[in-house]
């Protein structure tokens, strides 16, 4: 049965691939901070998916660590904000009381608008080396689920991944459909000559780049091509020519103009001066009535 994609928020879990000393978490104010911090801090062992995660988030608050990591430097509750996605981690372990980099699971909640949430989860999944719904321990991870989740399974967990990425995936098809219908249509309006097939090429060879990008599962090569035909549309519609107004010079002159004026007009008063040979009177002197009394 095919999972339905809650309108507001989802939890996944991901299973720990590898972790590293790469980060600290700041004892004093409780934030997440890189493996160099100077402050008062103790190390924490982040994981792939979560590394991979935060990396995709737009302008992200710094993460705090709702639980703390403590002893065990993998066992710790995180959470960030990224405009209107909120996300939280949980890292847990579910085998070997945690004694192997396996042993771990990450469960990750998303609270936001679904297109976020969809994005957020086509990135990760893109940029991590391994599935993050594929477990390690499956026998545990159904204990751990039964115990803790029992509104999941793991095949509802991995439906759950796929059909978010899925969703995703369709709206940059959607929009790489979107502006091939409006490069077809701006293309129609120009006159037929050597310098719109140059741009009907580029614009066709950017089609091709991000349908490419697509297939490889690549969003931001998918936004980079789209940019690419959005800034060759500006270019040849000239639809937008009829509707460029210059600004009046005198109403918006730039810094370098009123200096220009000030100077002319200076020299202007000058000359003005000059021309009109108005006498120097010397007022420090006594008058010759004045020397008399």
């Amino acid at each position: 049965m095919e999972i339905l994609l809650d309108p507001d928020s989802s939890v996944l879990f991901a299973q720990v691939g590898s972790a590293e000393a790469s980060h600290t978490m700041d004892t004093e104010h409780l934030l997440l901070r890189g493996k160099y911090f100077t402050g008062p801090s103790n190390v924490v062992y982040l994981g792939d998916v979560a590394t991979a995660l935060m990396a995709q988030l737009s302008h992200p608050d710094t993460p705090q660590f709702l639980e703390p990591a403590g002893f065990n430097e993998q066992r710790w509750t995180i959470e960030t904000t990224s405009g209107d996605l909120k996300v939280r981690i949980d890292s847990k372990a579910y085998w070997a009381f945690g004694l192997f980099t396996s042993g771990y699971l990450n469960v990750i909640t998303l609270e936001g608008p679904l297109h976020l949430r969809a994005r957020l989860v086509f990135d990760t999944v893109s940029s991590l080396g391994h599935h993050p719904w594929e477990f390690s321990h499956w026998r545990s991870l159904d204990r751990f689920m039964k115990k803790h989740a029992k509104d999941s399974t793991s095949k509802t967990n991995e439906e759950l991944w796929k059909n978010l990425a899925t969703t995703a995936r369709q709206a940059l098809s959607e929009q790489i459909a979107t502006m091939a219908e409006r490069a077809e249509e701006i293309l129609r309006l120009g006159e037929a000559n050597e310098e719109v097939e140059a741009w009907e090429h580029a614009i066709n060879d950017d089609i091709h780049m991000a349908k490419q990008a697509l297939a490889e599962d690549n969003g931001p090569g998918v936004e980079r091509a789209l940019a690419r035909i959005e800034a060759s549309l500006i270019q040849l519609d000239p639809r937008l020519e009829s509707v460029h107004v210059e600004a009046p010079s005198e109403r918006f002159a730039t810094d370098l103009a009123l200096e220009s004026n000030q100077t002319v007009a200076a020299a202007s008063i000058t000359e003005l001066s000059q021309d009109e040979g108005i006498p120097f009177v010397d007022l420090s002197s006594p008058t010759a009535e004045e020397e008399e009394q």
